[in-house]
């Protein structure tokens, strides 16, 4: 018969090893910035890698290679994905490229994919046994947004080291600013509820509110964030 101080390892190490969630879980606990901050960032620098080494074809390949019929058509089925847009006359508005709209439904899905795909999305705690205070969404939520925000600054400058690289003008790529920006918050705020969440379950959120310094100042992260995003709206600007 184990005491209850040795019972309680094995049940969390039970818990992190149930089938639905995996051994995972266990080796992830502290390693959240590892787990989902840096494949962010290698998802959004992958398109900026392929454009560099694509403007440095362009610049620097043979001309035997150019008049190649694959060169050729390559060329033009990737013309085809900058130039082909729709109009949508109801709205007065013309869509994105073909291309854009491929490189933000990609976005779309990995976002949602690492956001929503891990579970659990909380710690299944009781009120003997506590896993952690940060829910797993909230985490992982929160290491992906901040990950957005060097490229929101990059995107957003007129001179800036993306259209260095890729050729792209400034123009062109306040398209993925605006859409990386909505992301962030997105993000945030998916961040932000599983805590309010978590609390409530707990019945100390007056508590954490009235005492914790990181709720005062998210409120006013969140708050500050939520305004410019929505202010950056074209029919608001």
């Amino acid at each position: 018969m184990l005491s209850p101080k040795e019972e309680a390892p094995r049940e969390l190490d039970r818990h992190l090893r149930i089938p639905h969630v995996g051994t995972l879980l266990t080796s992830t606990r502290y390693e959240a910035d590892h787990r989902f901050g840096l494949p962010t960032i290698a998802f959004l620098m992958t398109p900026i890698i392929l454009f560099t080494l694509a403007a440095a074809l362009t610049l620097f390949a043979p001309a035997s290679l150019k008049r190649s019929s694959l060169y050729r058509r390559t060329q033009a089925g990737l013309r085809y994905l900058s130039y082909k847009s729709w109009k949508i006359d109801f709205l007065r508005w013309f869509s994105p490229s073909l291309g854009v709209l491929l490189l933000g439904a990609a976005g779309v899905i990995f976002f949602l994919a690492m956001t929503l795909g891990p579970q659990p999305y909380y710690w299944p705690n009781t009120q003997t046994l506590s896993f952690g205070n940060s829910p797993p969404l909230a985490t992982r939520a929160g290491w992906m947004s901040i990950a957005c925000l060097p490229f929101i600054f990059l995107l957003g400058a007129k001179e800036n080291p993306i259209t260095l690289l890729t050729r792209v003008s400034h123009d062109q790529l306040m398209v993925f600013h605006r859409w990386v920006s909505w992301m962030m918050f997105a993000l945030a705020l998916v961040h932000t509820f599983p805590f309010i969440i978590y609390h409530l379950w707990k019945g100390d959120m007056y508590t954490q509110w009235k005492t914790s310094v990181f709720y005062w100042t998210g409120v006013i992260a969140i708050i500050t964030q939520a305004w410019l995003t929505f202010m950056s709206m074209p029919f608001i600007r």
